[in-house]
């Protein structure tokens, strides 16, 4: 009976054993797998990791602002999925911008190129700022005034709709804005208002200084010189008169407020 017992005993170890064989198996394979699959995954994050980004063409925005745009979360900062989300596809529902395109250089380093709308001016609205490209036409509709684009005052109208022209009753005012503006990028001067009065004479408004430029005879030759005269009058209030300036005749007068 004793013999028997025995064998009996060992045969149930054995069982045991293979049992705590194939579930340690069965336990530490998965483990394993997870484990590797978890390295790859940091190595290969690690990897195509973008460090560098380069912002190109942004006026409207910083560039830091651009970059959290496009990079927008944790996988974002991965340049195969970058590759993959941007890939023959541009950006397009951003304000102010025609679209942004995403150029993958290399693993870690990313190219984002801005093509913003262009804009002529804008006017203020009941509380609104309405920007108009060069014909004419309201291409957006913010309460944010953005740098460099100098209100328009002075125009005249009733009603608006956006990417459609505004309906003054001279549209050719446009053309002279876009000139003016032109000149103001030209000269790197930073307007704050244009302003046009009934009979389409222009006044440049740089601080607290209005320049008087006429009726947009010789408006070059006024330009070219204005960087030279501007920084002679920081802090003064006044009008500059330069409606009868020309390469011919220098008579440029300053009355200052009293």
């Amino acid at each position: 009976m004793s013999k028997k017992k025995k064998r009996k005993l060992k045969i149930d170890l054995s069982v045991f054993k293979r049992a705590f064989k194939y579930n340690a198996i069965n336990f530490i394979l998965p483990l394993a797998i997870v484990l590797i699959l978890g390295i790859a995954v940091i190595v290969f994050i690690e990897a195509f990791k973008v460090n560098t980004v380069t912002v190109e063409g942004a006026k409207h925005y910083s560039d830091q602002e651009i970059i959290d745009y496009v990079l927008d979360s944790k996988l974002s900062r991965n340049s195969v999925f970058l590759n993959l989300k941007y890939k023959n596809k541009s950006i397009k529902d951003v304000p102010f911008v025609e679209k942004i395109d995403v150029k993958i250089i290399d693993k870690n380093t990313v190219e984002i190129m801005v093509y913003e709308k262009y804009l002529a001016g804008c006017i203020a609205n009941l509380g609104n700022y309405l920007y108009f490209d060069n014909d004419g036409i309201i291409v957006e509709v913010s309460k944010t005034k953005t740098a460099r684009i100098p209100v328009v005052t002075g125009l005249q109208f009733e009603y608006f709709n956006v990417y459609e022209p505004l309906p003054v009753e001279n549209p050719d005012v446009f053309r002279s804005i876009l000139d003016i503006t032109k000149l103001l990028d030209k000269y790197s001067l930073d307007a704050d208002i244009i302003n046009y009065g009934d009979d389409m004479t222009v006044t440049i408004f740089f601080d607290e200084v209005r320049v008087y430029i006429g009726d947009g005879q010789n408006i070059d030759e006024k330009f070219m010189v204005l960087p030279s005269i501007l920084p002679s009058l920081e802090g003064k209030k006044g009008v500059l008169h330069m409606e009868k300036y020309s390469e011919s005749n220098g008579n440029i007068v300053f009355n200052e407020d009293v």
